[in-house]
């Protein structure tokens, strides 16, 4: 598994980063000034592996994190990892070749991992389908409680009109009989009783076939509503726990709130009270998990007793209809199942795995991790290939000499990477040896230890009594090699400004160690150096900026490659710098005309007339770090779709690449205005701009006869042209040089390159 792309949502300063895409060369890195949100981003990964947060990470609105991570997989891999997963999700498996995954956190801190994207696409339309199932059937049932109501209701107002009647006829009958024995018949009471009698005794008998059909009715549905009245209990029983786990969520928001207030962790394991809470929010949302699957299971149920079947037969019909609804894998099964092969993501502490002076063999033996250097040493063992065994060697003097030649090839190795040197030649050595302790240490005498030395010709002295950088460059490099050797899965390495205590050289050194292990870890770090940036590499940059720049309330968006040209102008500093802009503040811009030039020291001088001569045009000048490379600065101005022209000057070096631009760059060009602007033959670079005069007086502050154009006469005296033509820049800015100052050849040449400048519209 390769992590492709990744989505950060409610963490920090971040609310949606947006699908980002890794770089496909396994090395991104991120470019953003200080607060922006890189390191957010870093921590972010790392908590989609770890699942572990606290409440600083949580927004204002206490929104809870969730992020997603994208993989590449080889096509068929997931049925191979996926036992009997059904025709329909072995058809969509089969098919993949990404995999994605997402880690959500709940009011209590604690987080679910879940497969997302298409499998889960797949899934949520299965448990649509059965939602739907579920609220056909929930609606048949309630139709059929209610006609159940209403037919009790029928019945026992029969059985009330049928006891109504039966008291008329017992009265009726009772009269009758009193007029009799009195031997007293009366013939209106005869002829009433007739009439009555019959009409009370249909009506009960029509009353006595409504009650048998209703009762017979009822008898039929009595399955029916045991059903339904269970079916009202547990609805009942799952509303009470909702109510209560929204309770228990509002306590957790409030706690969440005072702890964040307060900088202390949720979980306080001295509160009892409150732990008592966490418990009961754990314990009540796994038991509205099983409340809710036995309601769903009691509706399927249901609906099977409502179409006629006997309890029994409804029983082993609803596993065949779970079965034909719902896959027996869900998403957040598959979510922990895939997560088992997730590439390890892994936070580089600065810091935090120093090599030491000396450490015992017994604790490199028994792992014991909170000695100190620990990591370390054992980072080192790994690099040497080295475990306990080695150091049985009987003979003294072979285990001395094996020692050396390990040495010797650790440190050539580790030559590979660092490049510096103390004075011109003298590199650093790294040696370890293995003694034991005398009589002195007490209980440890006799016991063997490792020592460690970096050495160079001056000196041995132990790590600690090294530079920082030497310090924080040897561990990098020990652990990254170290991780690159023994991890059995993938790794995706997180580094927050790496090197920051280290030279520029060294910086580029860092760069080197990425390169070695980009084909077993993944890296993803944050820079502002631009040693640490590669020119020829900006699809690996994401650029890191706040949506509102005057604003670090406001959230953090992300910019990939083809959108850096809308960053600011402090976010790509970097790119800035190694692109020969020495002035972050004054890069590319989407709104003005970008005129690349062939150096730093033309971007200086073309400021500086600018300046002098009241150039109002909407002009950015970007300076190339050398004439070489003003073609990919032509491609990235394309590749953003940023307005620009080259100006060239008539070196060998610029006229060949007029024609190169000309026949590849620009080659396709049909119209509109020149791309590429010449300066005549007489102006070799941009300080033959300047008469001889005014250049010996404005930009060498000198006396000195000139004979030659004063490009070449820079070059010969390998005069420091930057400096100088910056200091000049510096004059202008501080009005020490005013326009009126120079000579008349001067102002006119001046005049010729605001006039092709003014043509940039």
């Amino acid at each position: 598994m390769k992590l492709t792309a990744f989505r950060i949502r409610n963490f920090r300063s971040i609310v949606d980063t947006g699908w980002q895409n890794t770089s496909p060369d396994n090395i991104t890195c991120l470019i953003g000034q200080n607060e922006s949100g890189k390191t957010s981003i870093l921590e972010g990964l790392k908590v989609f592996y770890t699942g572990v947060i606290s409440e600083d990470v949580l927004r204002s609105d206490l929104s809870l994190p969730e992020v997603s991570c994208r993989f590449n997989i080889p096509k068929g891999w997931l049925i191979k990892i996926t036992d009997n997963p059904g025709t329909e999700l072995k058809e969509l498996l089969s098919g993949l070749t990404h995999l994605e995954l997402t880690r959500s956190w709940i009011p209590d801190l604690s987080s679910v991992i879940n497969v997302s994207g298409e499998i889960s696409q797949y899934l949520d339309s299965l448990e649509d389908a059965w939602r739907i199932y579920l609220k056909d059937v929930t609606i048949k049932l309630d139709e059929e409680m209610i006609s159940i109501h209403d037919m009790e209701t029928a019945l026992s107002r029969l059985i009330e009109e049928e006891t109504d009647i039966r008291s008329k006829l017992s009265y009726n009958e009772g009269k009758g009989l009193s007029f009799r024995l009195f031997g007293k018949k009366s013939a209106d009471v005869e002829n009433s009783k007739n009439a009555q009698f019959p009409g009370l005794k249909n009506q009960l008998n029509e009353l006595k076939n409504q009650k048998e059909e209703i009762t017979e009715v009822l008898l039929k549905k009595h399955l029916v509503k045991r059903a339904g009245e269970k079916w009202k209990k547990l609805v009942e029983n799952c509303s009470q726990i909702d109510n209560h786990l929204n309770d228990l969520s509002l306590k957790l928001e409030e706690r969440l709130q005072k702890m964040t207030l307060l900088m202390r962790p949720i979980e306080d394991e001295f509160d009892l009270e409150w732990k008592g809470v966490l418990d009961d929010y754990r314990e009540t949302r796994s038991e509205r998990d099983i409340k809710i699957s036995e309601l769903d299971n009691h509706i399927a149920f249901s609906g099977y007793i409502i179409d006629g079947s006997t309890e029994e037969e409804a029983e082993n019909k609803v596993n065949e209809v779970i079965h034909f609804y719902k896959s027996h894998y869900n998403s957040d099964f598959l979510g922990r199942k895939y997560f088992e092969y997730c590439p390890v993501f892994e936070l580089f502490e600065d810091f935090g795995s120093l090599l030491p002076n000396r450490i015992d063999m017994e604790d490199i033996i028994s792992g014991n991790e909170n000695v100190e250097g620990y990591k370390a040493a054992r980072n080192f063992l790994s690099l040497a290939k080295l475990d306990y065994s080695f150091f049985q060697q009987p003979s003294s003097r072979i285990l001395k000499q094996k020692i050396e030649n390990l040495n010797h090839s650790l440190t050539h190795n580790f030559h590979d990477f660092w490049q510096q040197s103390i004075g011109r030649n003298n590199k650093i050595n790294i040696q370890f040896e293995l003694d034991h302790y005398n009589a002195s240490y007490g209980e440890k005498a006799g016991k063997p230890y490792l020592e460690f030395w970096i050495k160079d010709e001056g000196e041995r002295l132990y790590p600690k009594q090294r530079s920082r950088g030497v310090r924080w460059f040897l561990s990098f490099y020990m652990e990254l090699k170290a991780s690159a050797n023994i991890s059995d899965r993938q790794m995706v390495l997180l580094v927050d400004e790496p090197g920051v205590s280290l030279h520029a050289r060294a910086q580029e050194d860092v760069l080197k160690v990425f390169e070695d292990i980009k084909e077993k870890i993944q890296v993803i770090y944050t820079t502002h150096s631009p040693h640490l940036v590669e020119i020829n590499k900006l699809h690996r940059v994401l650029a890191v900026q706040r949506d509102n720049l005057e604003s670090m309330r406001s959230t953090t968006r992300i910019l990939d490659p083809l959108r850096l040209s809308s960053a600011s102008p402090d976010t790509l500093t970097p790119l800035q710098s190694i692109l020969g802009n020495p002035m972050g503040g004054e890069g590319f811009s989407s709104k003005r005309v970008n005129l690349i030039v062939n150096d730093t020291g033309s971007f200086y001088l073309l400021n500086a007339i600018i300046l002098l001569m009241g150039f109002k045009g909407k002009i950015c000048v970007i300076p190339s770090t050398n004439v070489s490379s003003i073609p990919l600065l032509c491609n990235i101005m394309m590749g953003w779709g940023m307005d620009f022209a080259v100006l060239l000057f008539e070196n060998d070096d610029e006229i060949q690449m007029a024609k190169l631009l000309k026949n590849t760059i620009f080659n396709t060009d049909s119209g509109g205005r020149e791309h590429i602007i010449r300066m005549p033959g007489t102006f070799l670079n941009s300080e033959d701009l300047l008469s001889t005069l005014d250049f010996k007086n404005y930009i060498l502050d000198s006396r000195e006869g000139i004979t030659v154009s004063n490009s070449i006469f820079i070059r010969e005296k390998e005069l420091p042209r930057n400096f100088i033509l910056s200091r000049f820049l510096s004059d202008v800015k501080e009005e020490k040089v005013k326009v009126t100052d120079f000579d008349e050849e001067t102002l006119e040449n001046f005049k010729l390159i605001t006039d092709l400048l003014k043509g940039l519209k």
